[in-house]
């Protein structure tokens, strides 16, 4: 089954409810008729589907190739304790670290990626407080931390027509300020109030000085007591913050 949210209220502008080239395609109301973000969307289609064992998210930016999803599914079939697989993103992806034999890395991307549905469930989903960006990396923690495995399966290929290489200089894109705003969220909610006080440390010696007084601003603005602390006692080797918004060792191509 392929399942949409209907973001803007005009279900003429998606592809309609029905079986459509051998798949079942189910668009789901935005009755608020506002915008959501990425995990307030993906919750509602969780708990309007129910997939029974695994789901795949897909952006709408990507395309996935042949065979990929069928490598997601065999990679997740080998072990019980996996939660998440992330497949290989193209012509742009994550130089991040993974164990080339057992395919283990610290976060799984968003964009596509398995997820097991009992871990999911179990959770409550992703965490709607970030609007944008970095749920899939507080996912992937929460997964780590619970139990579960997060792996990177490089045969399961999908072309991300991602923008964040062709940004334009002079604005502010979404990206640049929610993953600001949500490095703060992110290092209190795994690393307590001394996990905060160095992701302000690090937001400091940034460049763009104006840009991180107003994501502090929009940070400072969040009631702490909105902010989970269920597992800021827990640690794992997977779990690590080693710069500003990056949570792994970088590898080569």
């Amino acid at each position: 089954m392929f399942s949409l949210l209907n973001y803007d209220g005009n279900s003429d502008a998606l592809l309609p409810d029905g079986t459509q080239h051998g798949v079942v395609v189910r668009c789901i109301p935005n009755s608020e008729g506002h915008g959501v973000g990425f995990a307030e969307g993906h919750n509602r289609i969780f708990r309007h589907t129910e997939p029974h064992d695994c789901f795949v998210l897909l952006n709408p930016d990507c395309i996935p190739q042949a065979g990929s999803i069928d490598a997601l599914l065999a990679r997740y079939a080998t072990d019980a304790t996996i939660a998440l697989v992330e497949g290989r993103q193209w012509p742009f992806e994550h130089p991040k670290e993974y164990d080339s034999l057992t395919l283990q890395t610290p976060w799984a991307s968003g964009a596509f990626c398995l997820i097991k549905s009992e871990f999911y469930k179990s959770i409550g989903g992703m965490d709607e407080l970030y609007f944008l960006y970095l749920e899939d990396v507080d996912l992937s923690w929460q997964a780590w931390l619970s139990g579960y495995q997060v792996l990177y399966e490089p045969s399961a290929a999908v072309i991300h027509f991602t923008g964040g290489r062709f940004y334009r200089r002079d604005l502010v894109s979404n990206e640049s300020f929610y993953s600001l705003r949500n490095f703060l969220i992110i290092s209190r909610k795994f690393f307590g109030k001394e996990g905060e006080a160095r992701a302000r440390s690090m937001l400091r010696k940034m460049h763009d000085r104006q840009l991180i007084t107003v994501a502090m601003r929009q940070y400072d603005l969040i009631d702490p007591l909105m902010i989970d602390g269920r597992y800021i006692d827990k640690t794992h080797r997977k779990v690590k913050i080693v710069g500003c918004n990056q949570f792994h060792e970088m590898r080569s191509k």
